[in-house]
């Protein structure tokens, strides 16, 4: 009986740690329209092609949004009248990361038809992808992905 409370509670602590390992990536998310905040728009997050979350944002605000660590998001911002735009968040934390910045991070993303920093044939991909830098401990867009559809 002494073995089996002790296994047990052995168990708990287990999965009490394992909960704890659990992080979150903060993101304040806002739409924007000729550089300027707009309201009346929604944000769809995806985990795996799956709908996670679905926000109608009535104000010009940013949204806070919570991703869980070590996993691959897609956020989508839709406005009526508007061609959709997404990024791409990969929150897997590197190897040998211990504590990240507890700063959200701020995504802006324009919705204006007239957008034309994007090569035409690239208007179906991500308009950036989101990973956390070792270095900086904490999430950034890619500077390589930018430079690839921007110039």
């Amino acid at each position: 009986m002494k073995t089996f409370l002790l296994i047990l509670a052995l168990l708990l602590l287990f999965l009490i740690n394992a909960k704890a390992q659990v992080k979150f990536v903060e993101i304040n998310a806002s739409a924007l329209m000729n550089d300027k905040s707009t309201s009346d728009y929604a944000i769809k997050v995806y985990e795996d092609g799956k709908l996670k979350d679905s926000i109608f944002c009535k104000k010009s605000k940013p949204i806070t949004i919570s991703l869980e660590s070590n996993k691959v998001f897609s956020i989508v911002f839709k406005k009526e009248s508007y061609p959709e735009r997404f990024v791409i968040v990969d929150t897997k934390v590197p190897k040998g990361l211990r504590d990240m910045s507890e700063d959200p991070f701020d995504l802006q993303i324009e919705l204006s038809p007239g957008v034309t920093s994007i090569k035409k044939d690239l208007h179906d991909f991500p308009v950036a992808i989101l990973t956390i830098n070792k270095k900086e401990k904490s999430l950034m867009a890619s500077e390589n992905y930018h430079q690839y559809t921007h110039n």
